[in-house]
C-alpha cells in the first residue's frame, strides 16, 4: 500500500483565544468555552459543525475531553486527550489532520486550557502538594528530574544541561539573555501578550536573580492561566469557510532513545544517559514530506519553555551547527527585523505560557498574512514548529 500524502490534505481553519493572565479567576470550562466560540466565529462555523475533539491538558488544570462535550452540549464522534507538556502541540495538530482525512471526523477542535488560580488548578490539586510528579518516574523520565536526588523540577533538570552546553562551546550568559530579550521584544507587538508594552534590556536580564544558575528569572517561560482553540479541517471543506486556510504540509513526531527526549536537549550534547558526539541534523522526515528545506522557512517557533530550548532546537534541526547556535542567535537574528524571525508572539517567555498551541495560531495568522499587525513577516510563506524533543509540523500557505 502506497504511504498516504498528508502535504497539504488538511488544513488550520479557526484560531480563537480567550484573555491571558496571572490570574484570572474564572473556571476552566468558561476560559476554553470562550476560546472555543472565538474559533469557531474565526472560521464562519457552528458548534454543531464540530465532530472532533483534541486535547493535551485535561483536568484539573485544564478541561477533560468528556466534561467539555458535556459543558457545551457537544457531541465528538472522534475525540483524544494527551499528556499535558508543550511537546504534544504537533502532534495534536497531526491527530486531528489524520481525524479528518480518513474521515473519524469532519472539524476537530484542538483546545488547550491552562489554569494556576484557587478558581482553577489549585483549588483541586495544590502545587507543592503532589502536583507535579515528574520526578516520581523510576529514572525520572525524559527531564532527568529524580525526587530522592532533590532535582524535582524541569528548571533545574533544564540548567545543568545549559550549563555543560556552555561549558562546552564557550557560550555565555550575555549570548543566553539575548534569547529572551529578543522575544520580549516581538511580545512588546502584540497586545495580547503578557509582557506587552514592558520593554526589557540586556542589563534587566543580567540584573535578573538566578533560579537554577545559569539560568535567571527571564530564562522562565510564563506560568499563566489562558486558552488556546485551532479547528482543522480537510483542504476541500476549507475552500469554502471565511478565512484562507493554512496548509499543514510537514509533520514528524516526537523521537525518543537515550540520545534523545533528554533534559531538553539535543543529541549528541552528552547529558545523562546520551552519548557525546557531534551531531548533524542531516535531512528530516518534516522537510520530505513538506517539500522544503530550512532556507524556504520565513519564521520558526521552538517551544521555550526555558530559553536554552532555542539553541538546542536551533541546531537540532540543522539551522546552526553542532555548538553554534549561541552565535547563530546573536546581534538580532531572531528579533524583530532579523533574518530568522523565532517566536514572533512573545511565545512562552513573553506572551503566554499555553505549551505552544499559542505560538501555532500565530503561525496561522502570519500565514494568513494580514493579521499579525507590527510584528508580520513580511511576504511569509512557510513556517515551522518545533521542538528538542524532535517533533516538528511545517505550515505554509499552500503554494
Amino acid at each position: 500500500m502506497p504511504a498516504f500524502e498528508m502535504r497539504n490534505q488538511a488544513c488550520i481553519v479557526g484560531i480563537g483565544t480567550s484573555e491571558f493572565g496571572r490570574n484570572l479567576d474564572v473556571s476552566p470550562i468558561l476560559l476554553q468555552t470562550q476560546a472555543y466560540q472565538a474559533a469557531l466565529d474565526d472560521a464562519g462555523l457552528t458548534r454543531a459543525d464540530i465532530d472532533g475533539f483534541s486535547t493535551s491538558h485535561g483536568a484539573p488544570a485544564g478541561a477533560d475531553y468528556d466534561e467539555f462535550a458535556m459543558h457545551t452540549g457537544s457531541t465528538f464522534r472522534w475525540a483524544q486527550q494527551n499528556w499535558t507538556h508543550g511537546r504534544w502541540a504537533g502532534s495534536s495538530v497531526s491527530a486531528a489532520m489524520f481525524a479528518v482525512c480518513s474521515g473519524l471526523a469532519n472539524y476537530v477542535l484542538i483546545a488547550n486550557t491552562q489554569m494556576e488560580s484557587p478558581a482553577g488548578y489549585r483549588r483541586h490539586f495544590p502545587r507543592g502538594e503532589g502536583g507535579w510528579n515528574e520526578g516520581l518516574r523510576d529514572v525520572g523520565g525524559g527531564q532527568g528530574q529524580v525526587n530522592f536526588h532533590g532535582l524535582d523540577t524541569p528548571g533545574s533538570a533544564t540548567s545543568l544541561a545549559t550549563r555543560y552546553y556552555m561549558e562546552k562551546y564557550g557560550a555565555t550568559s550575555e549570548e543566553l539573555g539575548s534569547i529572551a530579550v529578543s522575544e520580549r521584544a516581538w511580545a512588546n507587538l502584540n497586545p495580547q501578550a503578557i509582557f506587552h508594552d514592558r520593554p526589557m534590556t540586556l542589563d534587566d536580564y543580567m540584573d535578573a536573580r538566578f533560579i537554577s544558575a545559569p539560568l535567571r528569572l527571564f530564562d522562565y517561560c510564563l506560568v499563566n492561566e489562558g486558552a488556546q482553540c485551532i479547528i482543522v479541517t480537510t483542504a476541500e471543506r476549507a475552500k469554502d469557510l471565511k478565512k484562507p486556510p493554512v496548509y499543514i504540509a510537514g509533520y514528524q513526531g516526537i523521537q525518543t532513545s537515550r540520545d534523545s527526549s533528554i533534559i531538553f536537549a539535543r543529541p549528541g550534547l552528552g547529558i545523562g544517559l546520551q552519548r557525546d558526539f557531534h551531531y548533524d541534523a542531516g535531512v528530516q522526515d518534516v522537510y520530505r514530506q513538506a517539500r522544503v528545506d530550512q532556507s524556504d522557512v520565513d519564521a520558526v517557533y521552538i517551544y521555550d519553555s526555558f530559553s536554552p530550548s532555542i539553541w538546542f532546537t536551533l541546531e537540532r534541526f540543522g539551522f546552526a551547527k553542532d555548538g553554534e547556535a549561541h552565535e547563530f542567535t546573536q546581534e538580532g537574528r531572531i528579533a524583530p527585523g532579523g533574518a530568522l524571525p523565532v517566536n514572533t508572539s512573545g511565545g512562552s517567555l513573553s506572551e503566554a505560557g499555553l505549551f505552544g498551541y499559542n505560538s501555532i495560531a500565530e503561525m496561522t495568522r502570519q500565514l494568513r498574512g494580514n493579521e499579525a499587525g507590527a510584528r508580520q513577516v513580511p511576504n511569509a510563506e512557510v513556517m515551522q514548529w518545533m521542538t528538542p524533543f524532535g517533533d516538528s509540523l511545517i505550515l505554509t500557505k499552500g503554494n
